[in-house]
């Protein structure tokens, strides 16, 4: 997390958000085209449940064709785990309402632990969504074959979306992903050493050069590292052998984000003029641009002068780290061999999961939250606030910061989708008397969603927007009549927040500080771990314990940038105080992240 964006306006995050990078639009432009045919073919064969099926469609779009095929089948296989355990519990308590409520719950329960302590949270949280929507719909009373058609045709509404998600992603997809991130790499290399560059040959600002430069450097950083990250796990998928990936790549990614945006906030603040050292120092970073860009070696070291900035001192130690790592496109053909071999691991359960009760905790916050939303809307008799529990669901995460982070977007995103809904309802429905003229409407708000899903912060509110638009808009097979699902449904996440900011943010907290370091002990963890396994002769390492522990590190950092973030959202007396301690801990995360890919590199090289 940098400081900029900290201190960044609302009105100016949501522009910088909003704005077009690498991808963005052919990506929306694939989930658009997705939807659309989706929507026809479920429409042709008169498949009931696809508004819920299109709404999940934007948390499998992932902008590469074998992980979209991945998540889909965990979303799949989490409806149809929730399909069988429902019908088998109803039969099981011949229907019961105590016992249908107690499965309820024991379904969350289970499954929100294994949200937190296992490597597949997606399955449990789809497993705990849709078991709770079929077990819910029982209190409906319909009939029971009605509620078993409804629940059958969920499953084979989400099967189509997968199926016609994942073979747009396979058709329009990057072919060559080795190729477009080594370009996307340079690219933002190139620029940061022509910023650099204008800076040692300008003697004051502000200066035309300068000032050039650091909008494309603006450009780039707004763009973040979603689109390099996208490209990263497309190699990935790529690549048959997960241990003939280029080592650190990942942790290089984040190397160039974070030197673009030291960049910027430190083009802000440039001197009226600068001296001869201050301009020397310039070059002498500029030039380690031009190394890396030239694939020549880098020094040992790194020498400046007294006057050198700060930021530019910073600057030149990342670009000295991002040298130690090899070229992406190249590491892995030249040296296949020395790689550790990955090995088939069936152990789903993150390290160390059954010996904190942090998990237990974080499974008993959920479960009761679930449980007092739950009773509310059944009390009122009100399903149309179920959403109240889905709310609880998809938005209980471990700190408080990411938590009203999450609400915050699922609230706006579920009124943005509800009003496009009601406007889509109220003036085209009346008009329209075709599937074609269905799609002409949707498309353009499915667009929007997909637009707003590739956003670095807020790709949760494009999310969200698709889930209020489907299920109020498209609700069966005839023009929707009735515009109040929109407003039950805001009304819903309204009372989950609600619940889960007294359960989560009053009676049981846990700041973003706590979750912070307990990433930190994790990265230290893992990084002992490597040291005790590096010193085993190399007959005796375990050859999947390497590629355990560098997805473990890489996880880690992924956390660790959205909680940073989420760490703007806290309130209260203590947010200073967590803001000021959020950066430490992030300093310490990235030190000991950099230690770990270190020694890992060693441990390669030796």
């Amino acid at each position: 997390m940098t400081s900029a964006s900290i201190v960044e306006s609302p009105l100016t995050l949501i522009r910088r958000e909003m704005a077009p990078h690498p991808g963005r639009l052919s990506g929306s432009l694939r989930d658009t085209l997705a939807i659309s045919i989706i929507i026809v073919i479920s429409m042709t064969l008169r498949v009931q449940g696809v508004s819920l099926a299109l709404a999940l469609l934007y948390l499998m779009q992932r902008e590469r064709p074998g992980l979209t095929f991945r998540v889909g089948l965990q979303i799949l296989a989490g409806a149809a785990a929730a399909c069988a355990m429902s019908f088998f519990w109803v039969q099981l308590t011949d229907g019961t309402e105590v016992f249908r409520f107690l499965g309820v719950m024991s379904c969350i329960f289970v499954s929100a632990f294994c949200m937190a302590g296992t490597t597949i949270p997606l399955f449990w949280t789809i497993l705990a969504f849709y078991g709770f929507v079929d077990l819910a719909g029982w209190d409906t009373h319909r009939s029971a074959d009605a509620i078993v058609t409804s629940t059958l045709y969920n499953v084979a509404a989400l099967a189509i979306v997968v199926l016609c998600a994942g073979a747009v992603e396979y058709v329009f997809g990057t072919r060559h992903p080795a190729e477009d991130l080594s370009r996307e790499m340079r690219k933002r290399i190139s620029s940061l050493q022509s910023f650099l560059t204008a800076l040692a040959e300008s003697t004051s600002t502000p200066d035309a050069e300068v000032a050039r430069h650091h909008r494309s450097l603006i450009q780039y950083a707004h763009a973040g590292d979603l689109y390099l990250n996208e490209l990263y796990d497309r190699l990935r998928d790529a690549t048959p052998d997960p241990s003939q990936l280029p080592l650190g790549l990942h942790y290089r990614i984040g190397l160039v984000g974070r030197m673009l945006n030291t960049c910027i906030v430190f083009g802000f603040r440039l001197p009226q003029s600068s001296t001869e050292e201050q301009r020397e120092a310039y070059r002498i970073v500029a030039s380690l641009c031009d190394d890396l860009l030239h694939v020549r070696p880098l020094p040992q070291e790194l020498f400046l002068p007294n006057e050198t900035p700060e930021p530019l001192r910073e600057i030149g130690q990342e670009l000295l780290e991002f040298g130690t790592i090899e070229s992406p496109t190249t590491q892995a053909a030249e040296k296949p061999s020395r790689r550790p071999s990955a090995s088939l691991s069936w152990n789903i359960f993150l390290p160390g999961v059954f010996d904190s009760p942090a998990t237990i905790f974080y499974a008993l916050k959920l479960t009761l939250a679930a449980t007092i939303c739950y009773l509310i809307y059944n009390a009122f008799a009100w399903p149309g606030i179920l959403t109240c529990v889905v709310t609880v669901l998809f938005t209980g995460l471990s700190s408080t910061g990411a938590m009203k982070q999450k609400q915050l977007y699922r609230f706006s995103g579920a009124a943005i989708g509800g009003l496009l809904a009601i406007l889509v309802v109220s003036l085209f429905y009346p008009n329209m008397d075709s599937i074609t003229s269905l799609v002409i409407v949707v498309a353009p708000v499915a667009f929007l969603a997909g637009w707003v899903l590739r956003s670095q912060q807020m790709s949760y509110i494009g999310v969200q927007i698709g889930f209020g638009f489907f299920l109020t808009a498209l609700p069966g097979f005839s023009a929707a009549t009735q515009i109040t699902p929109a407003r039950d449904r805001v009304i819903g996440v309204g009372l989950g927040i609600l619940v889960m900011w007294f359960i989560f943010d009053q009676l049981w907290p846990i700041r973003t500080t706590d979750a912070l370091h307990s990433s930190l002990n994790r990265i230290r963890h893992a990084t002992e771990e490597l040291f005790q396994l590096l010193s085993k002769p190399e007959a005796e390492r375990d050859p999947g314990a390497f590629q355990r522990l560098r997805s473990a590190v890489s996880l880690e950092l992924v956390n660790v940038h959205q909680l940073g973030f989420s760490a703007n959202f806290e309130v209260g007396r203590h947010r200073k105080r967590e803001l000021a301690r959020t950066r430490r801990l992030i300093s310490k995360i990235e030190h000991s992240s950099a230690e770990f890919y270190s020694a890992a590199m060693q441990g390669y090289r030796s």
